[in-house]
């Protein structure tokens, strides 16, 4: 999260030019008194403005903060993937503007994350002492660490890929049984190798996506085993099982009882510092079988026991002499299984969050409105949406028209959301915002090595991934000629090719484009081509300017206090007839988003009542008064006895006792009047 220099939407440009050149700077948050973003300045805003600066305010050519998210402080992270913005302000629980942050900032340091994650798994990988094989549910090698290269004798790299059959060579694998959820032990020959491998299931979500093999090489095992059965002096043979004594090793007589046990052993079971040889091993041990494997005589290779709370696998082999269990040998070949399911639930985190990760780029990628959320029932609205809804059901290109602000964003998403479509990814690429020589590799992707700073393993483009999808090319009209030939030929051909690379690759996206400039111009003027405008040109879809359609400004208005009353819980109930005369007066150059900002403004401003009034709506629009046509001289005066009797009202705050004594007539009077001009007050 940064700490940005930020500025005050009332502060000149001219002091604002100053903090740049300071600061070195492209962009500054803007606040308003309270401390609470209103907006963002850029430099290039700045630079283009022709005025004199020192006339001009922050506010005059600021970006409303309506276009930027805002998060607050102490929320998630991955809360903003669910957001459509790139930039977000931060805030704290009063609405108090604390830092900007980018989406992609974010991005990155989930992504750091997960590549900690797998560099923690690769490393407990490395360090484990037995050969460890990760397995799909079918039983391919998916990953494999160094230890298993002296045990399979093969390379690392070439067990990856291979099946756990090809591994195994001719052995008799049905007991392997990849596919199986149950875990267990057995022992192979391997390549005059005798091979002790166990099996544990790794579950996601409750379902099986694979297993866990552990193998260790006991040939030395078994030779001590033949040492055992041979006639040495109980000297040698201890001698010889602990020079390996890597492992707990115990041993104990034909009764039970211990006669040797090596320190690891004893570390293990935490009594390190106490004698345990004499004493019987079911005090020593607990769930312990080694007196009883000196009463069968019977080996146990790779059995699974529980001390302490912790699962090990154990080997249990019995000495003879003259045909009778003299001693019997146990050691530990894991000593904490809990290792092993660290290791399991470790790698089910790591798929869970790239299952999260591609679940969150997913729902990043898909269109969140529909023809309902569009406001509005005026004739024009209720044209452009029959229109639109027409559009749907075909594949054909889309080119919208009209002014910024006018909601075409929202109309392309409701399209794509109505269409066959709607279950694939919808892609948004504003063609003004990425700079010309990024926006072919944007669109397009690109190979690894294809120029300086590409990313190894390459870049999926925007067409590519919008695949089967729809892509929408927002301010299509500011794409520069060399890209709109590209992607003319991607229309034509349905088929893409990424930077360096010399192949092709077909896709299957529906077009959606729009631009508030006038196309027809730009053609005239070459600066738009007249064949790409053809094939974008299949269905057009004009959004009108709010002005054309000023009966939908009531419910656009209380939409919007709904939205941000809710959000500021605020108790904003309405907005008044007064307001909505004035709103209605308006030339709203800015469109549905320039009044959704005012109705965000007024809610900000309000201190008390539940109702929005004129005074709470900007200078510009509050003072707005249109000339009056023709009418009666009757009508006449009751137009101007009703302004006069509301403007009065207004400067007084609405005290109605104030107001009655200024006018110079009684409050019972003053009260009809109210009545009968129906005055919302």
């Amino acid at each position: 999260m940064k700490n940005p220099v930020v500025i005050y939407e009332d502060e000149s440009l001219a002091e604002v030019r100053e903090k740049i050149k300071k600061y070195n700077v492209d962009s500054f948050p803007v606040l308003n008194i309270n401390n609470e973003p209103t907006g963002i300045l850029t430099g290039l805003a700045l630079t283009t403005t022709q005025d004199d600066l020192a006339d001009k305010r922050v506010y005059d050519i600021m970006k409303p903060v309506e276009d930027i998210c805002v998060v607050k402080e102490f929320e998630e992270t991955n809360t903003i993937f669910n957001k459509s913005c790139e930039l977000f302000f931060v805030v704290d629980d009063l609405g108090k503007f604390k830092s900007l942050i980018r989406k992609r900032h974010v991005m990155k340091m989930h992504y750091e994350k997960l590549q900690h994650s797998v560099s923690k798994h690769r490393s407990f990988m490395s360090c484990v002492d037995s050969g460890v094989l990760l397995l799909s549910r079918v039983g391919n090698i998916v990953e494999a660490n160094k230890r298993s290269e002296e045990i399979f004798d093969l390379d690392a790299n070439e067990i990856v890929g291979m099946h756990i059959s090809d591994v195994l060579d001719s052995q008799d694998i049905s007991t392997i049984k990849a596919e199986d959820k149950e875990s267990y032990s057995t022992v192979l020959n391997l390549r005059n190798k005798k091979i002790i491998i166990f099996k544990e299931p790794v579950l996601r979500k409750n379902k099986y996506i694979g297993c866990v093999l552990t193998a260790r090489d006991i040939t030395e095992y078994n030779r001590i085993e033949e040492q055992l059965s041979s006639e040495k002096t109980e000297k040698e043979i201890l001698k010889t099982i602990f020079d390996m004594a890597y492992d707990g090793l115990i041993v104990v007589d034909s009764e039970g009882y211990v006669k040797m046990i090596s320190n690891a052993y004893k570390k293990f079971l935490g009594l390190e510092k106490e004698n345990l040889v004499g004493k019987h091993v079911t005090e020593v041990i607990e769930n312990t079988r080694l007196h009883i494997v000196a009463k069968t005589g019977v080996s146990e290779i790779g059995d699974l026991q529980k001390i302490k709370d912790n699962y090990i696998i154990a080997s249990r082999i019995p000495v003879f002499e003259n045909g009778k269990v003299t001693n019997v040998v146990g050691k530990v070949m894991f000593r904490n299984i809990g290792e092993l399911d660290e290791l399991y639930n470790k790698i089910t985190k790591i798929e869970q969050q790239l299952e999260n990760y591609r679940d969150e780029i997913t729902q990043m990628n898909k269109a969140k409105y529909r023809f309902s959320n569009i406001v509005g029932k005026s004739s024009a609205i209720k044209q452009a949406i029959s229109m639109a809804k027409k559009s749907a059901y075909t594949d054909s290109s889309v080119l919208i028209l009209g002014e910024s602000g006018t909601g075409k964003e929202l109309f392309a998403q409701s399209i794509h959301n109505s269409s066959a479509r709607r279950g694939n990814p919808f892609i948004k690429v504003n063609c003004a915002a990425i700079p010309d020589d990024l926006l072919e590799s944007e669109l397009f992707g690109y190979e690894e090595g294809s120029f300086t700073g590409a990313k190894k393993g390459g870049k999926i483009g925007k067409f590519e991934a919008a695949d089967q999808g729809t892509i929408f090319l927002d301010e299509i009209g500011d794409m520069p000629l060399n890209m709109q030939a590209k992607l003319l030929r991607t229309i034509q051909e349905r088929e893409i090719e990424r930077i360096g690379s010399t192949k092709t690759k077909k896709i299957d996206v529906r077009i959606i484009a729009a631009t508030n400039r006038n196309i027809q111009q730009m053609i005239e003027a070459k600066k738009f081509r007249l064949d790409l405008y053809y094939r974008l040109n299949v269905v057009t879809l004009h959004i009108p300017a709010l002005r054309e359609r000023t009966e939908d400004i009531e419910e656009l208005s209380k939409s919007f206090i709904e939205k941000f009353r809710v959000r500021y819980l605020k108790k904003i109930e309405t907005i008044s007839e007064s307001a909505i005369m004035k709103l209605k007066r308006y030339n709203w150059p800015g469109n549905v988003r320039e009044l959704e900002n005012i109705i965000e403004r007024a809610i900000n401003i309000i201190d008390e009542g539940s109702v929005i009034r004129p005074k709470h709506l900007p200078l510009d629009i509050s003072s707005n008064y249109d000339f009056e046509e023709l009418k009666t001289l009757k009508e006449i005066v009751e137009e101007t006895e009703r302004k006069a009797i509301l403007n009065c009202l207004e400067a007084v705050n609405f005290n109605k006792s104030k107001a009655s004594k200024i006018l110079g007539i009684s409050r019972t009077a003053f009260y009809e009047k109210i009545d009968k001009y129906n005055l919302d007050v």
